[in-house]
């Protein structure tokens, strides 16, 4: 899956020596949340990844192109997320939840850039996007929003059946009220 992303990081443990920079585009399978879901699982990665004593340090940016639904009128809505990340790999187990695993390769200690870029993607696609903030929804002429009539015997409007379970609400209404 994101095994062509990982990052040999022994060498920045060395003193003197300057982050390594990290530029690629990378297709990560499943990245979809709901209805919104990227470009061809296409990301594009672009970080910078040092020593910081015993952890290794990436930051730097993500950016993803996204298509969706709007949550109103269903139409097709796209973006573009430009997401900073800045994470930790550490070897040690004490703040496991904080931090990324650094992994090991052959013997040699290296990160896993696609995970950080997963993660930050699918936490920053838009649950449930608008195509406009004027977005009124589907057009109340072509596509009512209301509950087909049940017809009686005599050919008039029927009562539609109350769920019991509301009974104990009647109790609340007013003289009058219809229900």
């Amino acid at each position: 899956m994101t095994g062509g992303l990982r990052v040999p990081v022994a060498l920045l443990r060395r003193p003197g020596v300057a982050p390594r920079e990290v530029r690629t585009t990378a297709v990560l399978e499943g990245m979809r949340i709901g209805t919104v879901g990227v470009d061809g699982d296409e990301v594009v990665i672009d970080l910078e990844v040092g020593a910081s004593g015993m952890d290794i340090v990436a930051s730097g940016k993500v950016d993803v192109d996204w298509t969706g639904e709007c949550r109103r009128c269903l139409e097709p809505v796209c973006g573009h997320l430009r997401i900073d990340v800045r994470e930790v790999f550490r070897s040690d187990d004490a703040d496991a939840g904080d931090t990324y695993p650094l992994e090991s390769d052959a013997g040699e200690d290296c990160i896993d850039v696609g995970a950080v870029a997963r993660d930050a993607v699918l936490l920053a696609l838009p649950l449930s996007p608008l195509c406009g903030d004027d977005c009124a929804g589907p057009d109340p002429e072509r596509f009512p929003a209301m509950p087909v009539e049940e017809v009686g015997p005599e050919g008039e409007a029927a009562e539609p059946e109350r769920d019991p379970r509301w009974a104990v609400l009647d109790a609340l209404r007013e003289p009058g009220d219809e229900g």
